[in-house]
């Protein structure tokens, strides 16, 4: 792939980017564990240690008035209040307020401005790394077609501007395709793997389900390499991140009194996500609503701690023993929305705010599809075009699958991580953002048959890349 072909890719990311953030650094998405986060990182600095802010009630004021005014508000603009009470941090990892306690110790202020822009910056070097994977794969076509595609993809570079650790599970899914192609034709030497469990220390240590990475890329392997060789790696992959998490552990057992591995609210999770849907267990899913349903049950706990997840093990194995089939119904249908019906954000407010939806056009003007593209033709293209993006390219990518299918066994480590990303989030609760690193893996196929159509007599689906060149 040559130099102004990665050069082409670079602009086109920063093109889409830079002006998301320019005017989309302060809006509002997930704001309330955003909030949360970088309160434990004021703490951090303040001396407080690994705590969370819990009161006073003017915290929750700080919420809601998110929410309103659906902007962001940085915690230099909220003052620690004089009564201001916390408890050890337990409910997440502590990776992104010591990223955040970081910056701002450097930039001396509490805004979060400093990490959307390291996480903008990596968002626009990040369909180099894919180029270079798909180049490795299908070849130099299919390398252009993915730097592509993966510099367009907008609900990626909206992520980027949440200060939160979900966009983090995006590169981290990528660099694993990337290790794994390069690792391939050398027979997957152990050493590789040893940069695996590094990559998986860091990410285990902003969110838990980090973990399942490994195990599914290992098991992947089983038709390649002869079990002793799966031990060594898996011990590698697996077991640095379990070895990273002792210090952590350590400090749970000290604090709590029982060496946590990773967080809390695991059980609670499953309860209020079985909220999503109509259910006759009372679940909602509301943090809030549901804290009020436990207290008014004379259970005075208080919310994120052990012994709060503690009361939900039991409700949520009551339900999957006597309600299985909802419980199966349930998942069926977060899959489904996972990988059809996603309907992330793509950061442009005039194609997104209520007033410019299709059901508010009807209401107020009548008329089917074909009066509303003619009243708003550029607010049509971008709602169908959000809607179809990442459905077209996991359907791009089984095309491949498909097609290719000779190259199955080497094709089946990068299948393992979208794998794992569904194994670990759709039978404990499904945001749309969850799935976004399993679209770094859906772009690497979907080049294929892209750069097929477009550059024919390339590789594409169905072919074999050709040999290696330097990496970009």
């Amino acid at each position: 792939m040559k130099k102004s072909h990665l050069g082409i890719i670079l602009l086109l990311s920063l093109a889409v980017r830079v002006p998301l953030l320019v005017f989309q650094h302060d809006a509002y998405l997930t704001g309330g564990i955003t909030t949360s986060l970088g309160l434990v990182a004021r703490n951090l600095l303040e001396g407080r240690g690994l705590s969370e802010t819990t009161g006073p009630f003017s915290i929750l004021q700080l919420y809601d008035r998110q929410v309103g005014e659906k902007r962001l508000i940085d915690i230099q603009d909220f003052p620690d209040p004089p009564d201001q009470s916390t408890k050890p941090l337990i409910q997440r990892m502590p990776g992104y307020p010591f990223l955040l306690a970081a910056l701002w110790k450097v930039t001396g202020e509490y805004r979060y401005l400093p990490v959307q822009i390291l996480q903008v910056g990596l968002s626009a070097l990040l369909p180099l790394l894919l180029a270079g994977t798909a180049r490795r794969l299908f070849g130099s076509a299919a390398g252009l077609a993915a730097g592509v595609l993966a510099a367009l993809n907008v609900p990626e570079a909206r992520l980027s501007l949440v200060p939160l650790y979900d966009w983090w599970l995006v590169p981290i899914a990528a660099l694993y395709a990337w290790i794994l192609v390069r690792s391939a034709p050398r027979g997957y030497p152990a050493r590789d793997f040893l940069l695996l469990g590094m990559v998986g220390a860091a990410g285990v240590y902003l969110k838990p389900t980090v973990a399942a990475l490994p195990l599914f890329v290992v098991a992947a392997l089983l038709p390649r390499l002869s079990r002793r060789q799966l031990v060594l790696r898996g011990a590698l992959a697996f077991g640095i991140p379990l070895l990273a998490l002792l210090p952590w552990a350590a400090r749970n057992h000290r604090v709590f009194h029982r060496p946590i591995l990773t967080t809390t609210f695991f059980w609670a999770t499953i309860w209020e996500g079985y909220g999503e849907i109509p259910n006759r267990f009372g679940a909602v899913l509301d943090d809030r609503r549901t804290y009020m349903q436990v207290l008014s049950r004379d259970k005075l706990l208080e919310y994120g701690t052990p012994e709060y997840d503690d009361y939900f093990r039991a409700k949520v194995l009551s339900v999957m023993a006597s309600n299985p089939g909802f419980v199966a119904g349930l998942w069926a249908q977060r899959l489904i929305r996972g990988l059809l019906f996603p309907d992330n954000s793509w950061g442009i407010p005039w194609a997104e705010d209520l007033e410019a939806s299709y059901i508010y056009f009807q209401s107020t003007h009548g008329g089917g599809p074909l009066a509303y593209l003619r009243a708003r033709p550029g607010v049509a293209v971008v709602k169908v075009a959000r809607k179809i993006w990442e459905p077209l390219l996991l359907v791009l990518a089984l095309l491949t699958l498909g097609a290719d299918r000779a190259r199955f066994k080497e094709f089946l480590p990068l299948v393992a991580i979208p794998l794992a990303g569904l194994a670990a989030t759709i039978p404990l609760h499904l945001e749309s953002r969850y799935l976004l690193p399993a679209t770094q893996i859906w772009i690497l196929f979907a080049a294929a048959p892209v750069a097929a159509w477009l550059v024919p007599g390339s590789p594409g689906s169905g072919g074999r890349a050709e040999a290696p060149e330097a990496p970009p």
